[in-house]
C-alpha cells in the first residue's frame, strides 16, 4: 500500500506525456496528409496543440511535414523518460535517453498509423464507402489512409476477387519498419 502513491505519480506523468504525444502525432499526420481543416476533430487538435507550438515557432516545416510537431513528440518522450528515471532514482545517460526518444518517436507515428489502418479495416464492415460517411473521425482516417493505400495498390496487386489485402500489406510493412528501427537503434 505504501508503494502505490509514487506509482500513481509515475502513471499520471506517463498519461500526461502520452496525451501530448498522441495529439501531436495526429497533428503531424493530419498536416502531412492534408486533412480537411473544416473537420471538427482537426480544429480541436489545432486548438489543443497551438499553445505548445507557439514556443517552437522558429522550427520550419518541410513542405507539408511539421518538424515542430515531430520535435514536440521527441521532447515529450525525452522529458517522460528523464523525469520518470529521475523519480525512480535510475542512472540517467542522456545519450541513451536521446536514442530511446528518437526510437519511441518513430514508434509513436507507426503505432498511430497502425491504429488508423485497424480502424479502417473494422469500419469497412459497417460503412460501405467513404463518400457516404458522415463521421468526422472516419473522414480523417480515410484522408490519412487513402494516399498510403493508393501507393501500395500501384506497386502491388492487392485484390483477389472482391477481397482487398492492401490494409494487411500496410500493417505488415509497418511491422517490418518497426523491426528495422529496432535493429538500427
Amino acid at each position: 500500500m505504501s508503494n502505490s502513491f509514487p506509482q500513481l505519480g509515475l502513471n499520471l506523468i506517463d498519461i500526461f506525456f502520452s496525451f501530448i504525444i498522441f495529439v501531436f502525432t495526429l497533428r503531424l499526420l493530419m498536416s502531412f496528409f492534408s486533412t480537411s481543416a473544416y473537420n471538427p476533430i482537426t480544429q480541436s487538435l489545432i486548438k489543443i496543440s497551438r499553445p505548445i507550438l507557439v514556443f517552437f515557432f522558429f522550427i520550419p516545416n518541410l513542405n507539408k511535414f511539421e518538424l515542430s510537431s515531430l520535435f514536440v513528440i521527441f521532447l515529450s518522450h525525452f522529458l517522460n523518460f528523464f523525469i520518470q528515471g529521475s523519480l525512480i532514482g535510475a542512472d540517467i545517460f542522456i545519450e541513451s535517453i536521446i536514442i530511446f526518444s528518437i526510437k519511441s518517436s518513430i514508434f509513436s507515428i507507426l503505432n498511430v498509423l497502425s491504429i488508423i489502418f485497424i480502424i479502417l479495416a473494422l469500419s469497412s464492415w459497417f460503412v460501405q464507402s467513404s463518400q457516404s460517411n458522415r463521421n468526422p473521425a472516419l473522414d480523417i482516417i480515410y484522408q490519412i489512409s487513402t494516399p498510403i493505400l493508393f501507393f501500395i495498390k500501384r506497386l502491388v496487386p492487392t485484390s483477389i476477387g472482391v477481397i482487398d489485402f492492401s490494409v494487411i500489406i500496410v500493417l505488415v510493412l509497418i511491422i517490418f519498419i518497426k523491426n528495422i528501427v529496432n535493429i538500427i537503434l
